[in-house]
C-alpha cells in the first residue's frame, strides 16, 4: 500500500529578491521528500528588497489573491497543515499577516510558524493595543514553532505555541572546486566583503568607521558591498559619509548579485564582515555562504549569528554599533594573515558537518511528521 504523504500548504516569498528568508524557502520547496508533500502560494509583495513595508494597490490584491488561492489549494488537495513565516516588522507586515492567517488558519487542522525574521514577541508589544490584543487572539498556539537558533527571541513561547523548536539552516555548497585562489601580490589591498541589505542596521556603516580608522594608520583596505539600498535618501547618506572620511576609493558597490557574480565576490575576499543589529535578524545565511568560501568573518553578538560564528575559531565576535572593536579585529587579521587561512578552512569544516542542506532539509522533514 502506497504510504499517504503529509501534505503541506507554505505561504511564502521565494527569490526575486534575493533574500535569506526567500531563499530558504526556495531550497525547501524544491526538495523532494520520502514523507511530506508541500504544495505552494508565493507571495510577492516586494519585488525589491526596498519595497519593504510600502503599502501599494498592488499588495492589497496580492493580499487578497494570495487569500484565495490557499483556500483553493487547501479544498482541492485536502491540505490540513499550513506553513506561514511571520514578519515581526514594519507594522504593515504585521497587519498584513494578521489578515491572512485570521482568514486562512480557520480552515487548516495545524499550523506552523517559521521564525526566518525573529522577534515577533519584541515588536507585537511596541505596537498600539488593538493591534496587541488582535495578534494575540489571531497568532496565537501554532502546533508548531520553528526558530532559526535558540539564541534568538522566544517566539515560539510568546505565542504560547505547542511545539517550540530550533532547527539551524543549511544550504547548498556552491564552491568552485575548479578554482584555485591566487597568492596575494605585494601592495595589494586586504579585501572586505559585505553582502545585505543596505539600511544602516545592517552594520555596513560600522565597516566604513573602522576602515576609516586603519586608513589613518596607513593600512591599505578594500571594502566591497553588495545589495539593495532600502532607501534612495540612506544611499546618497551612505555615499556623502564616505566622501567626508575620504573613502570613495576604498568602497566598491556591487549592486544585487547572484550566481556566477556572487561565487566571484566570496571567492575574491579575504574577510567577511556583517555588524548586523537588524530587527528582523535570526541567522544570517550570507554567513553560511562566506564559510562555504573559506572565510573568517567578523560579526556582532546579536540573536542567532552568535550561534554560527564561533568566536575565535571562524572569526570573532563584537558588539554592535562597535566600529573600533570592528577595527581591532581586522588590524588582527591584517597582522596575523595566517590566520585567514586557519579560521577560513575551519568556517568550511563547520560549513560541511552542521550546516550543509541535505541536514537542514532532513530535520525540516522530521518536524514536518511529528507534528
Amino acid at each position: 500500500m502506497k504510504k499517504v504523504k503529509t501534505k503541506i500548504l507554505i505561504i511564502g516569498q521565494t527569490p526575486p529578491p534575493y533574500g535569506g528568508q526567500a531563499l530558504m524557502i526556495e531550497y525547501m520547496l524544491n526538495h523532494k521528500y520520502n514523507a511530506v508533500e508541500l504544495f505552494h502560494v508565493r507571495m510577492n509583495f516586494s519585488k525589491e528588497m526596498n519595497e519593504r513595508g510600502k503599502l501599494s494597490f498592488y499588495k492589497i490584491s496580492h493580499l487578497i489573491d494570495i487569500i484565495v488561492r490557499a483556500l483553493l489549494l487547501k479544498f482541492k488537495h485536502n491540505i490540513e497543515i499550513l506553513y506561514y513565516p511571520l514578519s515581526n516588522s514594519p507594522k504593515v507586515s504585521v497587519l498584513r499577516d494578521m489578515i491572512i492567517l485570521g482568514i486562512t488558519r480557520l480552515f487548516f487542522k495545524k499550523t506552523i510558524f517559521h521564525f526566518h525574521a525573529a522577534g515577533i514577541s519584541e515588536e507585537l508589544p511596541k505596537l498600539n493595543f488593538l493591534i496587541q490584543k488582535a495578534g494575540k487572539i489571531i497568532l496565537n498556539s501554532p502546533d508548531l514553532s520553528i526558530a532559526t537558533s535558540s539564541l534568538n527571541p522566544a517566539d515560539g513561547k510568546f505565542l504560547k505555541s505547542k511545539k517550540d523548536i530550533s532547527i539551524p539552516y543549511g544550504i547548498p555548497d556552491i564552491y568552485p572546486s575548479d578554482l584555485t585562489k591566487g597568492m596575494k601580490q605585494l601592495g595589494d589591498p586586504f579585501e572586505i566583503l559585505f553582502v545585505g541589505l543596505l539600511n544602516s542596521t545592517k552594520g555596513e556603516g560600522y565597516i566604513v568607521d573602522a576602515i576609516s580608522i586603519l586608513e589613518k594608520k596607513g593600512y591599505n583596505i578594500h571594502l566591497k558591498l553588495a545589495g539593495k539600498f532600502e532607501t534612495l535618501e540612506y544611499e546618497e547618506a551612505f555615499y556623502s559619509k564616505l566622501k567626508s572620511l575620504d573613502l570613495v576609493k576604498n568602497v566598491q558597490y556591487l549592486g544585487v548579485i547572484t550566481g556566477k557574480a556572487k561565487q566571484d565576490a566570496f571567492f575574491n575576499a579575504d574577510l567577511f564582515c556583517f555588524p548586523s543589529f537588524f530587527v528582523s535578524e535570526s541567522f544570517g545565511v550570507v554567513l553560511l555562504e562566506a564559510m562555504i568560501f573559506k572565510l573568517p568573518i567578523i560579526a556582532t553578538r546579536w540573536r542567532g549569528i552568535q550561534s554560527v560564528v564561533e568566536d575565535g575559531k571562524n572569526g570573532f565576535l563584537v558588539d554592535i554599533k562597535e566600529a573600533n572593536q570592528i577595527a581591532d579585529k581586522i588590524e588582527f587579521f591584517l597582522n596575523n594573515p595566517e590566520q585567514l587561512e586557519i579560521m577560513g578552512e575551519y568556517s568550511r569544516e563547520l560549513y560541511s558537518k552542521k550546516y550543509n542542506l541535505d541536514s537542514y532539509i532532513n530535520n525540516l522533514e522530521q518536524a514536518f511528521i511529528n507534528i
